[in-house]
């Protein structure tokens, strides 16, 4: 439903037959929508190598993202709005602007003296991506991946779809806690974390020279993504309770086990940061959350549950177009079978494409985005 149309005067207006068949129509206009977003289809030879041009290109994910931006638009809270709106335009890892030669190897050794990284799974040469510049992002909000290559959305602008469809799933729950308890958290909180909740990934997930996107590692027993998000939303002055909200996206603080990884990812970003949780209010001079913990947390956390359905799908997707590959254009290298599945990824999404699967119609999706 959208924000500004309540609960009753969406009754009213789909109240009888006219209203069911404005609402075919809105069904029917919005699957054209879908079978338009691939564009006119192209050879095999005529897919482009750059990530960045695939993303660029692609009809659903400059729509995605206008849609995106109109989400950060409708904050309130102007100060958070450019904030967020600033996010989206350059999501460069600022934070990093403060480090000098030898504070990446301070920054690390405080995060394993305090438990918050694993020497077997990240070392102080893996615990930041490559960058020339931290004031100027590797590459746009529009063309990172979704996630690493082998998760969900991993494709050019798949960040973008990822996100969008977050926000939507968000605001889905904000209205219903809305409708049937007649009361709801803070609107501003709660899309702003989950707009920010991946802010990270255009650093983390760098495109490659084959095609593929940077290998991701771990920090604080998750994603270094999430980490280093919440560390550059701190570094930008986020507000506390948005930092906080957007911690949860990983999980929630429901229990006092799940809330140790929150107040785990904080401590761990503001160690990135430079910053002292305490004294910005993150947590407690115990190192807890405060209490009464703000509910918008809990709803960015159920947003970011795309990746449930979209990890399991994009699996699925690509392990099918290497079959289709194989048997329509022949042995491919690993270079040109990348374009093809960022390609198809960003025309169509892998969500919709193992729809077509399911369906047996996937042979002919395909050959709308790529000639046969």
């Amino acid at each position: 439903m959208e924000k500004g149309m309540s609960r009753r005067s969406f009754l009213r207006w789909s109240a009888g037959a006219v209203a069911g068949m404005a609402l075919f129509g809105i069904a029917q206009q919005s699957h054209g929508y879908a079978a338009e977003v691939a564009g006119p289809s192209v050879s095999m030879s005529e897919i482009p190598m750059d990530p960045e041009q695939i993303a660029r290109e692609s009809p659903l994910i400059q729509g995605n993202m206008k849609k995106l931006t109109s989400y950060a638009s409708s904050l309130k809270n102007r100060g958070l709005r450019t904030k967020v709106e600033e996010v989206l335009e350059h999501p460069a890892p600022t934070f990093l602007s403060q480090y000098g030669s030898a504070d990446v190897t301070r920054v690390y050794a405080e995060l394993q003296a305090k438990g918050l990284v694993d020497p077997d799974k990240i070392t102080a040469e893996t615990l930041l991506p490559p960058i020339q510049d931290p004031k100027v992002s590797p590459q746009p909000f529009l063309t990172a991946p979704g996630s690493g290559y082998q998760s969900h959305h991993p494709y050019p602008g798949g960040l973008v779809t990822h996100t969008a469809a977050n926000v939507s799933i968000l605001l889905g729950i904000y209205h219903a806690y809305e409708e049937v308890f007649a009361d709801s958290c803070d609107y501003d909180t709660a899309v702003a974390g989950e707009i920010l909740h991946d802010l990270a990934k255009p650093y983390v997930f760098q495109w490659q020279a084959d095609g593929s996107s940077r290998k991701e590692y771990t920090i604080a027993g998750t994603g270094a993504h999430h980490i280093l998000s919440v560390a550059e939303s701190i570094y930008r002055d986020m507000p506390t309770k948005v930092i906080i909200a957007q911690a949860c996206a990983h999980n929630h603080p429901g229990s006092e086990k799940d809330a140790t990884d929150v107040e785990h990812w904080l401590q761990a970003a503001c160690i990135l940061a430079g910053k002292d949780a305490v004294r910005m209010g993150l947590l407690d001079r115990d190192g807890h959350l405060k209490e009464p913990i703000g509910s918008e947390g809990f709803l960015v956390h159920l947003g970011d549950h795309d990746w449930v359905l979209s990890g399991f799908a994009a699996k699925k997707c690509v392990a099918y177009l290497r079959a289709y590959a194989k048997r329509t254009f022949g042995a491919l290298e690993e270079e040109r079978f990348n374009a093809l599945r960022n390609y198809v990824g960003s025309r169509v999404s892998y969500m919709r494409l193992y729809q077509a699967i399911e369906r047996g119609e996937a042979e002919a999706l395909l050959a709308s985005v790529v000639k046969p």
